[in-house]
């Protein structure tokens, strides 16, 4: 029967990872929503329900303070077999989260993880599971993508995995956001050879193979994939707003502390969920710093906001590029978010200014041959263009930057690059590398759209290209959060800023290269040094030279500061792979920070061993890996072998029924 069973099971995975082609290339690689993969369904007899072999449930816990964010989550794997059980469960966390710690609960044990060297971690965890022992691993599959797999779960018992992390909320004025992923959208992965521009090394690609692919399931039971959420927020100071655009939320406040929770008990993992709020007036101080000490070191986080900026008195005219994914990933509700968007933007491009506008899929085009004025006729055949743009085919974004960070440029220009997308492909370190190769003196902004975008590729794209990220979750949203960006497009900028630091103060800090600065936008700098100056100075163009000098107010104790400095560190060793550096002296500058602040990283792991057997080395172990639950906006266009797979799927589980069937009969 078992023997049986395994050649089911791999049957279902058979089919679960094939692929399938729109009108376009063969090697596009997703998931099919029709064919719910990603779940076993089992059932004891002809009359009782089709069964998951796994459910999951999750519980985020969120203590916010100013601008530093620590989360627990909880994830309980429920084994619903009559025999031991494995899961694996693909899972995003923030772009910008640490993760510092892991523990398995086992009924009233607790057992706390250790980070390793991932090969070593990963060895452990194989031996535990030979042996029979409950064992939990927790690995960084892309840089917001990560696994956790528990092994030797008791026949209808359940594991409990937590992970705690801390994250930098990036203010934008006196607005900032917390965003919880919760699923994600489908990969779409091109054939790096054919389309990459001296492709990284393979370590920058991080995961290329299955492990590191998602699994959706629309198919799964109402009571797995489920979500509580608890917040405490205390912002520093009085709100003129708090609210989610993804969620109903209940909320508690006693001054400036406030208790956000779901009215519902739980809620379906189908969405990010979002949490926006606004404080009154400008911020409390232009000079924050957040300090914390380990093993002797200084650690601090600084939060600057420049003030004096001068307006500029004469409006700089702008060369506007528009990209938007038309890919089959962006159908529905995106699509048309997307076009809204779009069609905002070009509501607020001026006569004096220059556009394009690019669509992509698994082919791209583009409105004009060259950069436009926008002027009235060209202003509404480009709206008419844009209108009649439909979502189909594969997500090759590579060539359609490529075009539209060559376009030959004018000096009397601000050149900026506007790129609408879900972000739903899995080659980021070949599109990151050539962004920062190619960006020259264009500036480039993101607009993430739908219920889960990929907001790693989106934010560190901007973050190359010295431009920002906005995120656009719901239809609602569109007018209000392009309003933002063009505010940034359109106000003054400082640019080409560098930190100066008193003389003895010796410090490391990140990013080293500070990004561009829009007004009311906040400078964050994560530092170790020697001692705490009491001033620093920054340099810059306004497009004159430009230099401020800030005092700093002593510094406050924060737990997290080591943490967010070290990851700033670890993400600027691994950028410098798509540079050119060796990957082995990467590898180990890397190994050397991420063990030191037991950070999770490409290099490594958490894992957890329960000393007490729980498996005789002799019983069958049933191996399943958990899918997501789809994005409740994402939908996949219906393909013939969309309904080959599904005709397959449906053949496969009337074999599985009547071989079981059989098997009972006998």
């Amino acid at each position: 029967m078992l023997k049986t069973l395994g050649y089911l099971i791999l049957l279902a995975g058979l089919l679960g990872r094939m692929s399938f082609a729109n009108p376009a290339p063969a090697h596009i690689n997703t998931w099919l929503n029709e064919a719910e993969t990603g779940a076993l369904l089992l059932r004891g007899d002809e009359h009782q329900e089709w069964q998951p072999a796994m459910l999951l449930e999750t519980r985020f816990d969120v203590q916010i303070s100013g601008p530093v964010v620590r989360v627990k989550v909880e994830q309980r794997f429920r084994n619903t077999l009559d025999q031991f059980a494995e899961g694996v469960y693909a899972f995003p966390l923030s772009e910008r989260s640490g993760v510092h710690g892991m523990q398995m609960v086992i009924g009233e044990r607790r057992i706390v993880g250790r980070i390793e060297e991932q090969a070593r971690a990963r060895q452990i965890y194989e031996q535990a599971r030979a042996r029979g022992q409950s064992t939990a691993l927790v690995e960084q599959r892309r840089p917001n993508i990560f696994n956790t797999s528990v092994a030797n779960i008791d026949p209808n018992s359940d594991i409990m995995v937590s992970l705690e992390y801390t994250e930098l909320l990036i203010p934008d004025g006196p607005r900032l956001s917390l965003r919880l992923p919760l699923t994600m959208t489908p990969r779409y992965l091109p054939m790096a050879a054919e389309h990459a521009e001296n492709p990284v090394p393979a370590m920058a690609a991080e995961a290329s193979g299955p492990e590191g692919l998602i699994l959706p399931n629309n198919g799964l039971p109402d009571n797995s994939h489920r979500t509580i959420l608890s917040i405490q927020l205390d912002a520093g100071q009085p709100l003129d707003s708090l609210s989610s655009p993804s969620h109903v939320i209940q909320q508690q406040s006693n001054g400036n502390r406030h208790r956000i929770v779901l009215p519902a008990e739980s809620v379906p993992m189908d969405r990010d969920f979002v949490l926006d709020w606004q404080l009154q007036g400008s911020p409390s101080s232009r000079v924050n710093v957040f300090a914390e000490r380990v093993d002797g070191d200084l650690h601090a986080l600084l939060m600057l906001v420049p003030g004096d900026l001068s307006e500029q008195t004469e409006r700089m005219p702008r060369e506007v590029i528009m990209v938007i994914d038309t890919s089959g990933s962006m159908s529905g509700e995106r699509m048309r978010e997307a076009r809204d968007s779009l069609i905002y933007a070009l509501g607020r491009l001026q006569p004096e200014d220059k556009f394009n506008v690019l669509e992509f899929n698994h082919q791209h085009s583009m409105l004009f041959r060259d950069l436009l004025p926008a002027n009235a006729e060209n202003l509404a055949e480009a709206e008419a263009w844009v209108s009649r743009l439909e979502a189909n085919g594969g997500t090759e974004m590579l060539p359609v930057l490529r075009d539209a960070l060559s376009f030959p440029s004018d000096p009397a220009f601000l050149r900026q690059i506007i790129f609408i997308t879900d972000g739903s492909v899995g080659n980021e370190a070949d599109i990151l590398n050539l962004i920062e190769r190619r960006r020259h003196r264009a500036r480039l902004f993101t607009v993430g759209i739908g219920a889960a975008p990929n907001s790693y590729l989106l934010r560190k794209a901007a973050e190359l290209g010295r431009g920002s990220y906005n995120f656009i979750a719901h239809a609602n949203e569109v007018e209000a959060q392009m309003a933002l960006l063009f505010e940034k497009l359109e106000r003054p900028v400082l640019t080409d800023l560098r930190l100066e630091l008193p003389a003895g103060i010796e410090a490391e800090y990140w990013p080293q290269e500070l990004p561009d600065l829009y007004a009311g936008q906040p400078l964050l700098i994560a530092m170790k040094l020697n001692r705490m100056p009491t001033h620093l100075t920054l340099h810059g163009r306004q497009p004159e030279p430009w230099q401020q000098q800030l005092s700093l107010p002593a510094e406050q104790q924060h737990a997290g500061a080591a943490v967010l400095w070290a990851r700033q560190k670890i993400e600027v060793l691994m950028d410098q792979l798509s540079q050119g550096q060796d990957p082995e002296q990467v590898r180990q500058e890397v190994l050397e920070v991420a063990l030191k602040h037991r950070l999770l990283s490409a290099y490594t792991s958490f894992v957890a061993v329960d000393e007490q057997p729980a498996r005789r080395p002799d019983q069958a172990l049933h191996s399943q890996e958990l899918g997501n639950r789809n994005p409740v906006d994402h939908q996949y266009p219906q393909t013939s072998l969309g309904l080959l797979q599904k005709g397959l799927l449906a053949l496969f589980l009337g074999l599985m029924g009547a071989l079981l069937l059989r098997r009972k009969a006998a």
